[in-house]
């Protein structure tokens, strides 16, 4: 939350909090039930480096907002609500400078009205989840909704004053808010009395999504701990008042440009009638200036999947974009998958993002598994160059971005082939030159011993056999949640040194349940034997090298690794990194960055960070 500054404004009978960052027209950030300013925390981030004002509010009865009599729901109407960003305006800008407007929820909601009421105050809005509903004739909401959904739906429940305030008090507070942001089954939401919630009992352990952290429950919690749930529930129990004080506005449309955005899976989308008024017409005659309606799909919406014919394999490839080719090669034990946050963000950025399934991963098919002799450092550069062949023009250099074994690849094809690759981000693995000694097996097995894991990689059929008495979720969770800067062992018959084999693993927040059984499905399809013969080649790829002993990479680089990286911690490797080494074998290595508390799977753990970092590099070029 760096640079946001705190400030309380006077308006409208309260003490309104606002969060505040960045100069340049200003963007009304207006959040929903039951959230905060802190709803908004990336936006305000991303604007402000983007050359705006961002003023993110806790709304009347929120947050650090204060002044609201929580215990009369009349005044909590949508024209206090509108009042409030009136009075917020008044204060924050200058006389008839109009602003952009963003809302989401309830937000959304008074976003709308605030540009019924007055569109003199705003310049455009974009609004999310809750359409434009204009003023109904027939008018109490709450039997509508009472006779379409019963009793039990959320909003029927909240009408009775104290009834559901009762019921959330014997939840934990952390509880309330995971089951309330995690909800999202397009069906109704519904909390049957004296049962809590329906899709999700009581006591049942919610587990994160990757975009809610632990930290952030904890923001949430504290300030509904701090001034209850009432605020947040009046706005549900003056629907009928709203109604009654908004009848001047019957048939009123909203004359601001808009965009209006909306999930797939989002509940109000589902509601009877929505899609319909969202997409045939309805919506457009009530917003005459609106500009566009997006209906954002799951996470992975536009990646396209192929498969490439290349170097005697069925290469599996996730695509997305136009623009400069930017090639993905991913690690161990891993997927295209790994690099999802990186394809979506780079598409977005004017480039064409291409992350395969590399030889014996994922949906990649054709490698002899059963021949580690087949998984050398030249099947693997062979196969890039294969793809690269098949997709890209004809002398066309193309960017790429490595981590771990991808790293790896990475580093031996601009060696290889340096005429192919026009610029390198590589992560977690530095390039290490062909060593003279060789025998790299027998150097890790003096300074670690039998149980590190490379060396017990060796032996076909052995790590196998110990893994495929573990679950396969809980193997993918043990090896991608391991953020330990020492060694990694694996003593034979024991399994995993760091983590017994039935020891729950609590899944970081950038790794989800979901993410995990993606791996998982790949690897029970698969097995591991293909991902570990890399490590089984490690012997025949320096014997195959000898003819680039002492050769440099001459492609221009960048190169990231975080400091609890068991990488960064192995002996010799931060001298040379940073004391001269690494820059002479890579002479156009422009930039190393160490980024402080990430550990090994950097790209999926810091994927903002990293990111940014990569565009900044390309962008270069």
């Amino acid at each position: 939350m760096e640079g946001i500054q705190h400030k309380w404004v006077r308006a409208n009978g309260l003490n309104i909090h606002i969060a505040e960052k960045g100069e340049g027209p200003l963007v009304l950030f207006v959040h929903g039930f039951p959230e905060l300013w802190y709803s908004w925390r990336h936006q305000i981030l991303y604007l402000a480096d983007h050359g705006y004002r961002e003023v993110a509010l806790d709304l009347r009865g929120y947050g650090d907002t204060t002044g609201a009599p929580v215990d009369d729901p009349t005044k909590f109407t949508i024209h206090h609500l509108v009042g409030d960003l009136i009075g917020l305006l008044d204060a924050i800008t200058n006389q008839e400078e109009k602003v952009f407007v963003v809302g989401h929820d309830w937000g959304a909601n008074i976003a709308w009205h605030l540009c019924m009421f007055r569109p003199d105050r705003v310049k455009a809005l974009v609004n999310l989840s809750v359409p434009f509903m204009p003023w109904n004739p027939k008018g109490d909401t709450i039997q509508i909704l009472r006779a379409v959904y019963g009793e039990d739906h959320y909003i029927v429940r909240f009408q009775e004053p104290g009834d559901i305030e009762a019921e959330l008090a014997r939840i934990d507070t952390k509880t309330v808010i995971k089951k309330f942001l995690t909800f999202r089954n397009p069906e109704p939401f519904y909390f049957p009395k004296g049962k809590g919630f329906k899709h999700s009992p009581n006591d049942a352990t919610v587990t994160l999504p990757t975009w809610l952290s632990e930290e952030d429950v904890e923001y949430f919690a504290t300030r509904l701990d701090k001034n209850g749930i009432s605020g947040a529930i009046n706005y549900y129990r003056a629907f009928l008042l709203n109604w009654e004080l908004s009848s001047p506005w019957h048939g009123a449309k909203v004359t601001v440009p808009t965009k209006f955005v909306i999930g797939d899976m989002d509940l109000v989308y589902y509601m009877p009638g929505m899609k319909e008024y969202i997409h045939h017409g309805g919506f457009q005659a009530d917003v005459p200036l609106l500009k566009e309606v997006v209906v954002i799909k799951i996470k992975m919406e536009g990646i396209q999947h192929k498969w490439v014919r290349a170097n005697g394999l069925n290469i599996h490839i996730a695509e997305k974009g136009e623009g400069p080719l930017v090639l993905f090669v991913h690690g161990f034990p891993e997927l295209w998958y790994s690099w999802r946050h990186q394809i979506l963000y780079l598409a977005d950025h004017g480039y064409r993002a291409v992350a395969p399934d590399l030889r014996g991963y994922g949906d990649t098919t054709g490698a002899p598994v059963d021949d580690p002799t087949k998984f050398t450092i030249h099947h693997l550069v062979g196969d890039l160059i294969g793809i690269l062949d098949a997709i890209t023009e004809q002398d066309e250099k193309v960017f790429v971005v490595g981590h771990d074994w991808g790293a790896i690849i990475a580093w031996h094809l601009c060696m290889f082939r340096p005429d192919r690759v026009k610029a390198l981000v590589n992560m977690s693995n530095p390039f290490m030159p062909s060593n003279l000694k060789g025998d790299t097996i027998q150097m890790l097995r003096t300074v670690y011993g039998e149980d590190h894991y490379i060396v017990r990689f060796q032996e076909p059929g052995d790590i196998e056999a110990e893994l495929a008495s573990i679950d396969t979720k809980t193997v993918i969770k043990k090896f991608l949640t391991f953020r330990n800067p020492e060694p990694f062992y694996f003593p034979k018959g024991k399994g995993f040194k760091h983590s017994p084999n039935d020891a729950t693993v609590t899944l970081p927040t950038w790794l989800s349940e979901e993410d995990v059984e993606y791996y998982a499905t790949r690897l029970d399809k698969n097995g591991i034997s293909g991902p570990i013969n890399y490590y089984r080649a490690l012997l025949l790829n320096w014997e195959l090298s000898s003819a680039w002993l002492g050769a440099k990479v001459t492609v221009p680089s960048k190169f990231v690794i975080g400091d609890l990286d068991l990488v960064y911690h192995m002996p010799g490797m931060k001298e040379y990194i940073h004391n001269g080494g690494f820059q002479t074998d890579v002479p156009l290595l422009e930039e190393v960055v160490v980024i402080k508390g990430a550990a090994h799977f950097i790209n999926q753990e810091k994927h903002d960070d990293i990111n940014k970092h990569i565009i900044e590099f390309l962008k270069k070029f």
